[in-house]
Formats: structure tokens, C-alpha cells, sequence
């Protein structure tokens, strides 16, 4: 058998590399990597295997259900990770709560909304707020006092 040499390399691209996209983008959106990477794995073989486009297709078919498995413990984990973050906060997650709040959040500027989001939520110090939006840390804190007033008074009227 022949080595595995650029030439090949070259040659299983320009015939087959369209036709494998394809035929890995039954199971998965990253079809090129799964291309990419069957081509590395056919230079790195000692010795080219007797028939290189079957060779190709089955190793493009394993990387792709292999992208599938992956995408799916991914997703799995992200939601898993979503639920706990949901659990673990002090108010019930209400999609209408959440509308309600993002639409209250809306009337605020965006830098005083960027500073009660990262204080409230991202539970930073003003030391840490202030060097990300490029203010002073006493200054973050006056722009989140006005901007919890601002709320505060668009809340008020509804409570009483």
C-alpha cells in the first residue's frame, strides 16, 4: 500500500470533500471539522488505507454521531446548569415576572441598567463594577441608588 502523502490528501479533498460535508451534515452542523478532522487522521496513518474514500466516509460518519453525542451531553449539562441557577435564586423564575422586569429594567439608561444587572445579578463589588463600565466605584454606587429610585418609584404606585 502507498504512504499517506499531501498528494492524497489533496486529491481525497478536491473529489470527496464536498460530497463528505455533505453526507456528515445529516447528523450535525459542524460537518467541515468533521471533514477536517478525517483528513488529519488519514495523514497521520503509517500507510494508506486500501480504499481512502471509504476509509474517509466511515471515519467523517463516527465524528459526526460523535459531534451529535457531544452536542447533546453539552445541551443536557447547559440545562442542567440553567435549572440549578433557577433553583438557587431567592425569587420564584415567573416568565411573567421576567417580562415584567426586563420591561422595568428598559427604562432605565443602559449604563445605570448595566450597573443594577451586574450588582444584583453578577454579584460584583463596586470596586470590580466600576473598572468594567469605566467609572469610579463611588460613582457606580450613585448611579445604581438612582437608577433602584427610578424603579422603585415606577413600582411603587402598583404596590399601593
Amino acid at each position: 500500500m502507498p504512504s499517506v502523502d499531501a498528494t492524497l490528501i489533496a486529491e481525497m479533498l478536491d473529489r470527496h470533500g464536498a460530497a463528505l460535508a455533505l453526507y456528515a451534515r445529516q447528523w450535525t452542523s459542524a460537518a467541515d471539522d468533521c471533514v477536517q478532522e478525517a483528513l488529519i487522521e488519514l495523514a497521520r496513518q503509517p500507510k494508506a488505507p486500501e480504499n481512502p474514500a471509504a476509509w474517509l466516509y466511515r471515519v467523517v460518519r463516527n465524528r459526526a454521531l460523535n459531534a451529535v453525542r457531544a452536542e447533546g451531553r453539552r445541551n443536557a449539562h447547559e440545562l442542567f446548569a440553567t435549572e440549578q441557577r433557577v433553583a438557587r435564586q431567592p425569587t420564584e423564575a415567573n416568565p411573567a415576572d421576567a417580562a415584567e422586569l426586563n420591561d422595568n429594567l428598559a427604562t432605565l439608561d443602559a449604563a445605570a441598567r448595566e450597573i443594577v444587572v451586574l450588582r444584583v445579578w453578577g454579584g460584583l463589588a463596586w470596586q470590580e463594577i466600576g473598572e468594567l463600565v469605566g467609572e469610579s466605584k463611588s460613582s457606580a454606587q450613585r448611579t445604581y441608588v438612582q437608577a433602584l429610585e427610578q424603579l422603585r418609584r415606577h413600582w411603587e404606585p402598583r404596590i399601593h
